[in-house]
């Protein structure tokens, strides 16, 4: 008798234990790499509000901006270890980790939003992501892509090096090593700093992103020159996850993140198309000019990154197979476009 009392009191405890558990959601700390500001983040907050609700409130993500949790920088670190469950981020913050994560991004190459995508999900490119985050203990998923960045905000023109000899420039990833290895003072400060700094003087010219995120931070306020150059032809962000966090999910709440984060691509890639377009229009109304920057400057950038690249690869064997990689796919892909597309 006392040993059927002991297995049903047993029974009972495990039983209220698994409906105690299953009533209360899994709880995850993101931190953005977006301000309030920009339009981005409310998408965010979207992804978010979707997860919880595919995962009938099995998982709840709560959503702070950048620096709310951990410093900006500091990001990577703190997904590592744990001190974040999640962050929404871009691989070229972090090349002084490695310097491979600056060609996660896909812009390094030179590639268009649509090259980095099929690169990444066709060609290899998000295996060989996944396997570097991987060794710091984090899990990797494809977020977004947007347009071309804006090469330059500036109060004067540039379209040759010479404009750019003597100025200090905002610059972020391996663009600022670039400019580095082109003798401009170049240094990184938060994006949403960027704007004051460029009102006051503090730089004088500086890249974040494109059209929509820069005038969501007031850059077309604080300069009147937009530069169009192929500096970042395409911005690939990424969710990272803690892999010990990631792990602790049950199979059906990982296919949900995945699934959702894929869904939300989609979205938002197109979203940022027709939010380029409509800021392009405001930006040309507000007064801004826009200057195309001159093919030998735009030729001594692409020269320094693939020298940069080079002397990496010749270095390193990891980052080695990820550059030739995208040379490769480039190679392949840009021959079909131009024979079934050679009017574009």
């Amino acid at each position: 008798m006392r040993s059927k009392i002991s297995i049903i009191t047993v029974i009972f405890v495990l039983a209220v234990g698994l409906f105690t558990a299953a009533g209360r959601p899994i709880e995850w700390t993101l931190q953005a790499d977006h301000s309030p500001g920009d339009p981005v983040f409310q998408y965010i907050l979207r992804w978010a509000e979707d997860i919880y609700r595919l995962s009938g409130g099995r998982l709840r993500i709560t959503v702070h901006p950048p620096g709310a949790i951990v410093p900006f920088m500091e990001v990577f670190k703190a997904v590592s270890m744990g001190v974040l469950d999640i962050a929404t981020s871009w691989g070229p913050f972090w090349v002084g980790v490695d310097p491979v994560f600056g060609l996660f991004c896909g812009s390094a190459a030179g590639m268009t939003p649509e090259e980095t995508g099929l690169w990444r999900q066709e060609w290899g490119g998000g295996e060989m992501i996944a396997e570097k985050y991987a060794q710091y203990n984090i899990k990797w998923l494809p977020s977004k892509l947007y347009p071309a960045e804006i090469f330059l905000w500036a109060r004067h023109p540039i379209r040759t090096f010479a404009d750019l000899e003597g100025l200090r420039v905002r610059a972020a990833g391996l663009s600022l090593v670039m400019f580095g290895r082109l003798g401009i003072s170049a240094f990184w400060i938060p994006g949403g700093e960027t704007a004051p700094a460029l009102l006051k003087g503090v730089v004088d010219a500086a890249e974040f992103l494109s059209f929509p995120q820069d005038m969501g931070l007031g850059f077309h306020e604080a300069v009147r020159y937009a530069m169009i150059g192929p500096r970042a032809t395409v911005v690939a962000k990424d969710l990272l996850i803690n892999m010990d966090r990631w792990n602790e999910l049950p199979p059906d709440l990982q296919a949900i993140v995945t699934i959702a984060i894929s869904n939300y691509q989609t979205k938002i890639n197109w979203r940022l198309q027709k939010l380029e377009m409509e800021a392009l229009k405001r930006a040309k109304e507000y007064g801004i000019t826009i200057v195309h920057i001159e093919e030998s400057l735009a030729k001594l950038v692409r020269e320094t990154f693939d020298k940069m690249f080079d002397e990496f690869a010749a270095k390193c064997p990891f980052f080695a197979r990820v550059w030739e990689s995208q040379r490769a796919f480039l190679a392949e892909y840009r021959a079909l476009r131009d024979l079934i597309w050679p009017w574009e």
